[in-house]
């Protein structure tokens, strides 16, 4: 039995199966609006719903995704869902706060972490003397080396990593005989170190798995973490179904309130809303949908809350350049002129949230700083067709039989269309661009995933030609530039452009915040004409909980909602 929960009453199903609103209609609070409706909770982003808890109880919270892979430091592992639950055992130097630019230095694993000197920068971080991984085996240097071998790029270059999170531009580590001060020494100036050391493994269980290579590539992998660094620990895991977790017995921090917390792995987004009116779950972070949405309100006088901010997510359509068709930049460019965002916008998220509008870069976000439209000037996103079938005649393509012929009088195939199962937001946008490009002789075969690390990784039996993904954004611009977009990296196999590379690696050596913010926007405009890419809109975001379960908030960042979960507790009330 749950403890303080809100005892939702049970409600038919067919009662929650609220009809859309049309384009523009007034689903109520939405983000942007006058006035919050109906059990929303808005104020300061870093401190919204910060209450005053009382220890014990329980909850369940449903995510949109399966976890397949425990190694979050690996491409096909690097999911938001799976993040966020492992962010309770694998502990990081620095916390992104909700706001998407607060950075908070984790004072439970780190007594300091500060820069000694510059020319080459220099960081020493201090390891609170009582900070334990759950085997009782202190966490040391070891973790931090072993983190950047994992990620540097050339320790361990067969290691799959999703992103170097800024270990290549350490050029060494030292620790101190004890092992609790650790000083990272980069091969230059380096301007976004706080993004280093995030979610760290435990080097001892590294080293009795195979060693380097074998532990990243398999142990962290497949084997479900019996191991925390957190102040939680995973005590049952269902695959597919369900993961709990309970407090960590060597957790050096202050204890956690939850006694209990599951995990419930529910990929249909339409079945949240239903599970939690039935009581099967008390908290949800879906991707907002307008039905979904209207069934949240519709619970606020049953004890529930929800907030629903813009996100740091970008929805963007990517495109496999690997696919001998899809290689060829103007077939990329005619797709890309012939969709038309706003449509897809309208069709979907703007049905709950008319503050949405077309996102025009991929390296920086609408709210951030030096936020330019790159994509307006190209055409791309605009939904025009008459010039994108310009743009493959000027290339040699033809239409044949209502199907686009290549310039070397070979047929294009149907494109794999690939997007989250469960997802009816991708589902409808693609949808969307499927009839976009069906008048230039293009035919999308559209598909459901359920592993988007997998489909990006191409594994088999998953791949993709072109798929509807979310890339969470952060404060550090030209980390997340690097990690993504420049030759060689975890989350991009199939892209390469030196200007690119070197805008992308000056802004990391930045001397200052202007001119690194200027180098990015220089980077920009040459990917987004490169086509890996259409950057579509930034999501928003839906967190609803039970009104007397405190200090749950909405984190749209990297950090996810679950970076205080040790926090959330019931009022009492």
């Amino acid at each position: 039995m749950k403890l303080r929960t809100t005892g939702i009453a049970v409600a038919a199903a067919a009662a929650l199966l609220l009809t859309a609103c049309a384009p523009g209609g007034d689903a109520g609070g939405q983000a942007g609006g006058d006035a919050p409706a109906a059990g929303q909770v808005t104020g300061d982003l870093n401190t919204v719903n910060t209450a005053e808890v009382e220890p014990g109880g329980e909850i369940t919270m449903a995510i949109e995704k399966t976890i397949q892979n425990w190694n979050t430091l690996s491409a096909a592992g690097d999911i938001s869902e799976a993040v966020w639950v492992t962010g309770a055992l694998y502990p990081s130097a620095f916390v992104i706060q909700p706001d998407g630019s607060t950075l908070e230095m984790n004072d439970d694993l780190l007594a300091s972490a500060e820069v000694v000197s510059q020319d080459p920068t220099v960081v020493e971080y201090v390891i609170n003397e009582d900070a334990v991984w759950s085997d009782g085996v202190p966490i040391t240097g070891d973790d931090f080396i072993l983190q950047w071998q994992m990620l540097n790029g050339r320790d361990c270059p067969d290691c799959a990593a999703g992103r170097s999170d800024g270990l290549d531009q350490v050029e060494s580590i030292e620790q101190s005989e004890d092992g609790r001060t650790v000083t990272a020494t980069h091969a230059g100036n380096f301007s976004e170190w706080q993004r280093e050391f995030n979610r760290l493994l435990p080097a001892h269980l590294a080293e009795a798995n195979g060693g380097l290579y074998e532990s990243f590539s398999d142990y962290f992998v497949n084997t479900v973490p019996v191991f925390s660094g957190g102040p939680y620990i995973i005590t049952d895991f269902q695959p597919g179904i369900q993961i709990v977790l309970e407090p960590n017995s060597e957790w050096y921090g202050e204890a956690p309130n939850l006694e209990r917390v599951t995990i419930s792995m529910i990929t249909d987004t339409q079945q949240t809303p239903i599970a939690m009116q039935n009581g099967e779950i008390d908290v949800m972070y879906p991707q907002p949908q307008v039905d979904l949405l209207q069934q949240v309100q519709s619970m606020a006088q049953q004890g529930v809350s929800y907030q629903m901010n813009q996100s740091l997510v970008m929805e963007a359509l990517v495109f496999n350049h690997s696919n001998s068709f899809l290689s060829d930049l103007p077939l990329r460019q005619a797709i890309a002129t012939a969709i038309d965002k706003q449509s897809i916008i309208d069709r979907t998220v703007g049905q709950f949230d008319e503050s949405v509008t077309p996102l025009g870069s991929a390296m920086i976000m609408q709210q951030q700083t030096g936020y330019e439209n790159h994509t307006d000037p190209l055409n791309y996103g605009l939904g025009d067709t008459e010039a994108a079938a310009a743009i493959l005649e000027e290339a040699g393509y033809t239409v044949v039989d209502g199907r686009l012929v290549t310039p070397e009088g070979e047929q294009v195939p149907a494109l794999r269309a690939v997007y989250s199962v469960g997802n009816a937001v991708r589902e409808s946008a693609m949808q969307v661009i499927e009839a976009a490009v069906a008048p230039l002789g293009i035919t999308l075969a559209l598909e459901t995933t359920d592993s988007l690390g997998d489909t990006m990784s191409s594994i088999e039996p998953y791949g993709h030609d072109i798929v509807l993904v979310g890339y969470t954004g952060s404060p550090f611009l030209a980390s997340n530039a690097h990690d993504r977009y420049t030759t060689g990296t975890g989350d991009n196999p199939h892209y390469s452009n030196p200007e690119v590379d070197a805008l992308v690696d000056g802004a990391l050596a930045a001397t200052s915040q202007e001119e690194a913010i200027e180098l990015i926007g220089q980077a920009d405009e040459l990917f987004v004409h490169d086509l890996l890419l259409l950057p579509m809109y930034q999501k928003s975001t839906l967190i609803a909980y039970p009104s007397n379960l405190g200090n749950v908030r909405d984190n749209p960042t990297l950090s996810g909602p679950l970076y205080n979960l040790h926090e959330w507790g019931f009022t009492g009330q």
